[in-house]
């Protein structure tokens, strides 16, 4: 499974770089970005991974004798619209973005492991600075940076639990960061831009409802790696 998924990255990879050698041909959109707003969509795959914090005393918590977190990959879709403001920079509006994500934390008891699924269903709003280089004939390279806001449209904080049927919850709205870098390619009637970002959380989105596996921990931090292929 592991190698089937670097395959697939592999072929991307080899995609996005015969891409950017063929539009180098000739200029494509040159006016493109001198538009004060133009709109778009992304797609994106997600490793989304979680921090859990263990509390000093936590293996005195009942029988508990350690816990360990487990990531799984993801999707994502959404909305783009881009603001120019200059010949460098931009800023860069992304909402909605729909993002399925999934973490899982395995505890380990005497003779027994449980684990449970942390599955989100995220609507994103993040508004970007982004930083462009001067262009070379179609391609141009990019980092961007800011703030995000997430709804958990699948939180579990309201679930039934206890210390047989397992719930670990995050509260349904968190605030984050975000930075990465891209490319921007021209084609004659869209621009492709790959994308490799870094989400992180602040402060601990944990939901404490009294039970061992929160009691447990001090603080859940999610976090995830994001590849991203956007289109205007």
């Amino acid at each position: 499974m592991q190698s089937l998924h670097r395959h697939k990255i592999n072929c991307l990879l080899l995609f996005i770089l015969l891409c950017a050698r063929n539009t180098n041909a000739q200029p494509n959109l040159e006016q493109y970005d001198n538009r004060i707003v133009h709109f778009g969509f992304t797609l994106s795959i997600n490793n989304a991974s979680i921090r859990a914090d263990a509390k000093t005393a936590f293996q005195s918590t009942d029988s508990l004798l350690n816990f360990r977190q487990v990531s799984f990959p993801g999707i994502g879709l959404g909305a783009i619209t881009n603001f120019h403001l200059g010949k460098y920079f931009d800023i860069r509006l992304m909402f909605p973005i729909i993002s399925f994500v999934q973490r899982n934390i395995i505890y380990e008891f005497p003779g027994i492991q449980k684990e449970v699924k942390i599955e989100s269903a995220y609507c994103d709003a993040s508004i970007l600075l982004k930083y462009k280089s001067a262009r070379r004939k179609n391609t141009r390279a990019y980092v961007v940076g800011g703030f995000r806001m997430s709804y958990d449209f699948a939180s579990s904080t309201k679930q039934k639990r206890s210390d047989q049927a397992p719930v670990v919850s995050l509260v349904p709205v968190t605030y984050g960061y975000e930075g990465g870098f891209g490319l921007d390619i021209y084609f004659p009637y869209f621009k492709f831009s790959p994308e490799i970002k870094v989400c992180n959380t602040f402060g601990n989105a944990m939901y404490s409802d009294g039970y061992i596996y929160t009691n447990a921990l001090e603080r859940l931090s999610p976090s995830m790696l994001m590849f991203s292929l956007h289109f205007e």
